[in-house]
């Protein structure tokens, strides 16, 4: 009996001794959870900057023909013909001061004849040459592709600068009457269905609205025979804009 109470004594006492070591234990922390992964950036986050805008565009052209008697032998160039612009274009910006910009234009290109023996007329302040009487006209639709190099001024206003080719296809060709346009005579078969052009020239953009001036200069002859010269046309242009 002493002996068992002995030994009960003895488990008790190593009970309380591992359980007062425990205790001073320091208690253990969970380890650090992990760092998040670095994610990839959104792909709305990473998109391109490319901006693309729309607009008509439209203006008055001062044409000519580098020569007339390919086409009216018996003829003399007299003035420029005067004739309209209108279509649409487009400008594709990169975020930097460097823009595509694409048009679509009705065009003609012509120039003021008259025949080379007509007689002078009279006038207030004496006699004078004969004016203009017929014009060759050759319609087209022209596809400028050009680049555009702006500076901006401010935050509403810039300037820039435009070069490029320019792609035109003929719609029709005539000579026909500057009193009367319904008298005409076809010229279809003595023009080329096609024809390539040079535009360098300049403008101001204020907000949606812009304006600019340019030379186009032909590259090609148009007549299908370039006797006694070839054809090439000109024009200079002021062409107003608006973007929608």
């Amino acid at each position: 009996m002493p002996r068992l109470r002995f030994s009960a004594c003895a488990a008790l006492l190593i009970f309380v001794s591992a359980a007062r070591v425990r205790a001073q234990e320091p208690p253990q922390t969970p380890p650090p959870a992990p760092a998040p992964a670095q994610t990839a950036p959104a792909a709305s986050q990473t998109s391109s900057t490319r901006t693309i805008q729309y607009g008509v565009r439209f203006g008055p052209s001062f044409t000519s023909l580098t020569s007339v008697q390919t086409f009216s032998p018996e003829d003399v160039p007299v003035a420029v013909e005067p004739t309209m612009n209108f279509g649409g274009f487009m400008t594709i910006g990169f975020g930097g001061p460097l823009t595509i910009q694409p048009e679509l234009l009705f065009a003609a290109k012509g120039h003021r004849i008259r025949d080379k023996d007509a007689p002078p007329v009279n006038t207030a302040s004496g006699q004078q040459e004969a004016p203009a009487d017929r014009v060759i006209l050759i319609r087209y639709l022209e596809f400028p592709l050009l680049a555009r190099l702006s500076k901006q001024t401010n935050e509403r206003t810039s300037l820039y600068l435009i070069f490029g080719p320019s792609f035109a296809f003929k719609r029709n060709a005539e000579i026909r009457q500057v009193a009367d346009p319904g008298r005409h005579t076809d010229l279809e078969e003595q023009v080329k269905g096609g024809n390539m052009l040079l535009i360098f020239g300049g403008g101001l953009q204020h907000k949606r609205w812009m304006v600019d001036a340019r030379l186009t200069r032909g590259l090609s002859n148009i007549a299908v025979e370039p006797d006694p010269a070839p054809v090439k046309t000109n024009a200079f242009s002021v062409l107003l804009g608006v973007r929608l």
